[in-house]
């Protein structure tokens, strides 16, 4: 089960912020800048990702690099706005390839959903699959992106 941010103490939290802006810097390195001793800052980060509070490291790769040069952002609204099928059609829709993220949020809408396509073709067979075929999707809109101010790699900077 994940820290409650209540039992973090300050050196845990500026960790979480420092590994949130680069998770590849080195434990020295971190460790200097928290003032904590190198060992003791890799026993904190240890725990933090036994506790759950760091879930997972990953590499965040550029969509254009792999050919996606697509973004779009969905907006989706249901028939029925139950626990199951918001959970069960989130589950459905953050496992396809395409989707980059996706909230249940209030007001009109129920989800929201970023995804990332090659063309418009490939996102329209994407969007046929996750929303138009689903009994459970009452309506969706689609929002091609632009441009982007910030992504998750410089979102703290």
């Amino acid at each position: 089960m994940p820290s409650a941010k209540s039992d973090l103490d300050r050196f845990d939290l500026h960790l979480l912020e420092l590994l949130l802006r680069d998770s590849r810097q080195p434990v020295a390195a971190l460790a200097e800048t928290v003032g904590l001793s190198p060992p003791a800052c890799y026993r904190r980060i240890r725990r933090l990702r036994e506790t759950g509070a760091i879930e997972g490291e990953v590499a965040i790769v550029r969509p254009r690099t792999l050919g996606w040069n697509l973004s779009v952002i969905v907006t989706v609204t249901l028939d029925r706005e139950d626990g199951l099928t918001i959970r069960d059609l989130m589950a459905k829709i953050v496992d396809h390839p395409q989707v980059v993220d996706c909230a249940n949020v209030t007001g009109e809408i129920d989800l929201i959903v970023r995804m990332v396509a090659r063309d418009m073709e490939h996102y329209d067979d994407a969007a046929v699959e996750l929303f138009a075929n689903d009994e459970r999707v009452r309506s969706f809109k689609t929002f091609v992106v632009i441009r982007e101010a910030r992504s998750a790699a410089n979102s703290l900077k």
